[in-house]
């Protein structure tokens, strides 16, 4: 998948302009120390160039949409399409917008030495100032007078902020993740963000300035950090005279042993995208941990637990009311012989428990308790119940003890295993979900933090908040992914902590790919043997991708694969519900 990057609250954003140029550059492997500062061009930045001669308003504004996107010497490329009088007006640094490819321009000139052109466009997105993307679906106008000026037309009131096009915004960003914390701080979480990719050597401050400034807004209360608030990168950022790449911090915060180990972890799992090189960390110039100089990621502890189902665990199907091994085997036990007929299931990360949705009378019944014992019936009275998500223990020797369902369409519940055993249902605050309409189905990202949601037929992501010292719980942040695109949903699921597979109606796009950002560049499964409508979908780590469709049950090991029959026979039409734990 094609990433990218961007702006940020960066030291070096802040100190210098935004240093850019198009594409990305391959990091190499322990290099000698290039001594050229995060921010730095690595020399004096020559002039930017005036525009060709003669452009016509409506060519002059979209050479100038190229331009404008350049953050190098303070937006200067951009700079020269406008008039003299509009140049220290333009306050680039305001607001990043990202428009599709193709847009339109229709110019009108009422005067010899004057002119608008009108610019209509799709949003597909903007670049928040906490360098996030933010997903957004909007057709708008933009008009710009442009005037002549020793005989060249000019712009002579400037766009609010920079508009660029997508392709603009893969060449000049890259994504990066942003490593922190779950509230329990045992899963490390990455936080994904955009950073500009040129100059190169320049990329791991901006991570570093990214990790410091701590979780996007859309993860706030989802997600913590081991650094301190008043961290701060005191040097470094670029690489030793030895090939490491040095991150010297100062005011790191709480110095024990264990939050030590997770500031290291923190650091290392951000930078390794960027950087190939041993990271060097210091606090003062010291360094942080007595155990070890520099660290790789293989010198790092499993920060995963709850992240990816054990190997041993292949997942389940739903199919005919019973829950059966993938294989086609009925489980043992009452889910598995028709005591009571199954819906739709979910079984805990761990392996050992099931969540069984049934009917009984009209009412639909939650059932919670042993992979093989007769559950039995959670006191939660609705309608209708959406498939069960599990999150993950609080250790790798715990057993999951809350599973999320949403009732009638509306009311998100957690149900938590009580210090007696029983299962309790607890409200979850939806409240930024109601004008989204019914929901019709819920998945838990397996470290907790997320929660994807279909509701009226489009993907939703929400941070999952949990209050300190509280038992209130809420879906904070909702944000539409792809809109122009994901109009038809009909399942979803995590293959990562910050991937999604979605399944929709569609015959061209039955399965796809996309970040939980909604990144606008996405993956397309092979479509070519599934049949539409696609019903079902479930995804996992390390698992292949297995659908449901007209014509039976299917599975694909990448976006480039042949689906390939699962292997047991699923019959034309058939309502199954194949799962992955979690």
């Amino acid at each position: 998948m094609i990433r990218r990057s961007r702006p940020a609250l960066l030291l070096i954003v802040l100190l210098t302009a935004l240093a850019t140029v198009a594409g990305c550059a391959a990091i190499p492997d322990e290099t000698p120390a290039q001594g050229v500062a995060a921010g730095d061009g690595g020399g004096k930045t020559a002039p930017a160039p005036e525009p060709p001669l003669d452009l016509q308003p409506a060519d002059l504004v979209r050479a100038f949409l190229n331009a404008n996107a350049d953050s190098s010497s303070s937006y200067a490329a951009g700079r020269t399409y406008l008039t003299k009088a509009a140049q220290p007006k333009w306050q680039p640094g305001s607001s990043i917008t990202i428009i599709q490819d193709t847009f339109n321009t229709l110019p009108e000139q009422t005067k010899p030495d004057h002119a608008t052109v009108q610019v209509s466009m799709q949003i597909i997105g903007r670049l928040g100032a906490d360098a996030a993307f933010v997903p957004q679906s909007t057709p708008a106008a933009l008009t710009l007078p442009v005037d002549k000026q020793d005989g060249q037309w000019r712009i002579s009131t400037p766009p609010p902020g920079v508009y660029m096009t997508l392709d603009r915004f893969n060449e000049l960003y890259r994504q990066v993740k942003v490593y922190f914390l779950d509230p329990q701080k045992r899963v490390l979480v990455p936080d994904l963000r955009y950073i500009l990719a040129q100059p190169s050597n320049g990329l791991p401050a901006r991570v570093i300035d990214l990790l410091l400034a701590g979780p996007s807004d859309a993860m706030q209360g989802a997600l913590t950090s081991a650094l301190s608030s008043d961290a701060v990168l005191q040097s470094g950022g670029v690489e030793a005279g030895d090939g490491a790449v040095l991150v010297n911090l100062s005011r790191v915060g709480d110095l024990s042993a264990a939050n030590v180990k997770l500031v290291i972890a923190q650091v290392v799992q951000s930078l390794a995208v960027v950087t190939n090189s041993r990271i060097r960390i210091e606090q003062d110039g010291t360094a942080l941990s007595p155990d070890r100089l520099d660290w790789r990621i293989g010198d790092l502890p499993a920060y995963d637990i709850g992240t990816s189902p054990s190997p041993d665990l292949p997942g389940l199907l739903v199919q005919d009311g019973l829950i059966k091994q993938l294989d086609g085997k009925p489980l043992n036990g009452p889910a598995g012989n028709g005591s009571y007929t199954v819906l739709t299931a979910a079984q805990s990360i761990d392996g050992s428990e099931l969540a069984t949705v049934s009917k009984d009378s009209g009412s639909a019944q939650l059932r919670v308790g042993g992979l093989t014992q007769l559950a039995p019936v959670v006191d939660l009275t609705a309608g209708t119940l959406t498939r069960p998500t599990w999150v993950s223990a609080d250790s790798a020797t715990d057993a999951s003890n809350e599973v999320w369902t949403v009732a009638d369409g509306s009311r998100v519940a957690r149900v938590v295993k009580s210090a007696e055993g029983t299962w309790v249902p607890h409200p979850v605050n939806a409240n930024d979900l109601s004008a989204f309409g019914p929901i019709t189905d819920l998945r838990l990202s397996r470290d907790g933090t997320r929660a994807a949601v279909i509701a009226n037929s489009q993907l939703i992501v929400c941070a999952v908040v949990r209050t300190p010292n509280s038992d209130t719980v809420a879906l904070r942040s909702p944000r539409v992914l792809l809109p122009d695109t994901l109009t038809s949903v009909v399942g979803v699921d995590w293959l990562l902590q910050d991937q999604l597979v979605v399944a929709t109606s569609s015959q061209e796009s039955p399965i796809i790919q996309v970040a939980a950002d909604g990144d606008p560049v996405f993956n397309r499964y092979n479509a070519a043997n599934l049949t539409a409508p696609v019903t079902a979908v479930t995804a996992a780590p390390s698992r292949p991708v297995i659908v449901v469709d007209a014509g039976g049950m299917w599975t694909s090991s990448d976006s480039n694969s042949v689906w390939r029959v699962q292997g047991i026979n699923v019959r034309h039409g058939s309502t199954a519900v194949p799962f992955y734990p979690g």
